[in-house]
């Protein structure tokens, strides 16, 4: 669909604001402009109009702007809309929950039109990521506007800041303005009060009305020092007042101080910008274990699982054929565990909790391993303390996150074991559905000091069985009542209601 042909929803609450982003919108011709002063109304103008984009304020009366997006996502006829957030500042929980909302870009106030054009064409075309190249990097020089209508102060103001800053200089209300809301504007305004045809208070009053200079920092620099001219340009926002004449080490310190606030916000933007392209980069590395790697083997599998059981090959070929069963079983296996850990980690796991029979998921994991363990000569047994039937015990789990995490445990064992011994699995209830997994030997200390533990970005054995254990409600720990020369795991888990 070509770009003028789609309809942006535009939901601000302040209406000078909304006009003058909404004449911007129209005089790019990007597409067709919807208006809404809330996400109530935004939320009833989506629900009768077809509207290809929503670009929001995230503070407004009423819902919010992300607000607004958890309700859309949640609606399945909006859920696939894309969103534009605009914010003065986010933290960082709550860009998190923009982003794992599916949020199509973040822009932190001021920002140019040049730059919000540029995101909107991104999201809308879906196309490659380009819009970053015009974020201001935190190694760019911030830039300085002096507004002045006496030439030799303006040269004075500049001087004291050319050798750290870029600087700018206007003359007049207009000139000023032009330069605020352009597609370079300052990060910050030095702003005289007494100008003729327009003065600062008024340039001040207008630079609040527009997206790309309603949150830049002005310091009046003024010959006033009575109180009501002070209220008044602190109402306008200034953040401070200068008095002429000016103590130029006074002003370079105050400056220097609010720039530390102006690189904030630009490291802000930047810090939302690599927060997406992570989390687009967790997309694709889950989209590319799910369709580049499970699929040819689970395409393997049958074939090699036949080959297994072929009762015609020598002993040789048997083994062969067992470890490359085994092979692809644990790397399916793995790229589970992977791509769960990665949505767990990402907050993006969704759980769907059912009756599972603990002691007849073992028996399945048991008959799978002691196919694929003949090399070791292991044997994995289970033992259901004092249960009814072996049916009894029910956990309530995701079945596949269960799985998962008791294949890892499993397997962890099955390395750990040494040849032709015994691995035991004791089931029981004790409040809680209790799997003790005892192998006959111990782990080693340096392994079992960082087995749950992330360390310099290495996972221990158990860290991501853990994290599925406690994410269901359970969890993983070692049993060291009695140990002896032993390693004993315990998996806990929610007995079913």
């Amino acid at each position: 669909m070509p770009l003028a042909a789609h309809t942006i929803l535009l939901v601000e609450s302040d209406a000078v604001l909304a006009a003058a982003l909404a004449g911007q919108l129209v005089a790019s011709e990007i597409g067709q402009i919807r208006q809404a002063d809330g996400g109530e109304a935004a939320l009833r103008i989506l629900q009768t109009e077809s509207i290809q984009l929503v670009v929001s304020e995230l503070s407004m009366p009423g819902m919010g702007g992300l607000a607004l997006l958890e309700a859309m996502r949640l609606d399945e006829k909006l859920a696939e809309i894309p969103f534009v957030l605009m914010s003065e500042g986010l933290d960082r929980q709550s860009a998190e929950r923009a982003i794992r909302l599916g949020i199509g870009d973040l822009l932190v106030k001021p920002f140019t039109t040049k730059r919000l054009l540029e995101r909107i064409e991104r999201v809308l075309l879906r196309g490659a990521e380009t819009a970053n190249a015009a974020v201001a990097t935190a190694e760019e020089r911030s830039t300085i506007l002096v507004v002045d209508d006496t030439p030799d102060n303006l040269q004075l103001v500049a001087g004291l800041f050319r050798d750290q800053f870029k600087v700018k200089l206007a003359h007049n209300g207009e000139k000023a303005i032009a330069i605020c809301q352009s597609d370079a504007p300052p990060d910050l305004v030095l702003l005289d009060v007494m100008m003729p045809d327009m003065d600062g208070f008024e340039v001040a009053r207008r630079l609040r009305q527009h997206h790309a200079s309603e949150h830049t920092p002005i310091i009046f620099v003024t010959a006033l020092t009575d109180n009501a001219s002070r209220e008044k340009g602190l109402d306008l926002g200034a953040v401070d007042y200068v008095f002429k004449p000016i103590d130029p080490a006074l002003l370079r310190i105050r400056v220097r101080n609010l720039m530390r606030y102006v690189e904030h916000r630009k490291q802000l933007q930047l810090d939302y910008d690599r927060m997406r392209e992570l989390a687009t980069l967790r997309t694709e590395m889950d989209r590319l274990m799910t369709d580049s790697l499970t699929r040819p083997l689970k395409d393997a599998m049958p074939a090699l699982q036949q080959l297994a059981r072929d009762t015609g090959l020598n002993d040789q070929q048997h083994r062969d054929a067992v470890t490359a069963h085994y092979a692809a079983s644990q790397t399916l296996a793995l790229v589970d565990l992977t791509s769960e850990l990665i949505k767990l980690e990402a907050q993006d796991l969704v759980s769907s909790s059912e009756r599972v029979a603990v002691v007849r998921l073992l028996n399945e994991l048991v008959e799978q391993f002691q196919a694929f363990t003949e090399g070791k000569a292991l044997s994995i047994t289970v033992s259901a303390n004092r249960l009814e039937t072996p049916d009894a015990l029910e956990a309530w789990v995701d079945l596949t996150l269960c799985r998962s995490l008791l294949c890892s445990v499993l397997q962890q064992a099955c390395e750990l074991a040494p040849p032709q011994s015994r691995i035991e699995l004791w089931v029981e209830r004790t409040g809680l559905a209790r799997i003790l997994i005892d192998v006959a030997a111990p782990m080693p200390s340096a392994i079992r000091e960082r087995f749950f533990q992330k360390v310099d970005g290495r996972l221990g054995g158990g860290y991501a069985a853990r994290k599925l254990a406690k994410f269901q409600g359970g969890d993983i720990a070692f049993d060291d009542s009695d140990v002896d020369h032993r390693t004993r795991l315990v998996v806990t888990l929610p007995l079913a209601p």
